[in-house]
């Protein structure tokens, strides 16, 4: 996922960035994974994080939010 999060960063968020820009739009990036520690995967609070950051972000944006859920893995 490393590779993934590495081309988002360099190189799809600034070309977005610059759309907003132009059409008087802010643009925000939330990686929910990032900086996730093992321990909070293990006692299976992952979902219940990233919920309450998502709820966190809706109540802090004065305008539209999305949320995109890019995942992978094999099985």
């Amino acid at each position: 996922m490393d590779a993934e999060r590495e081309a988002l960063q360099s190189t799809a968020y600034p070309e977005v960035q610059t759309f907003c820009q132009k059409h008087g739009l802010m643009f925000e990036v939330v990686d929910l994974r990032w900086g996730m520690q093992n321990t909070e995967a293990t006692n299976y609070l992952t979902a219940e994080l990233c919920l309450e950051e998502v709820d966190r972000c809706r109540k802090t944006s004065i305008g539209p939010a999305f949320v995109v859920s890019l995942f992978g893995g094999t099985g």
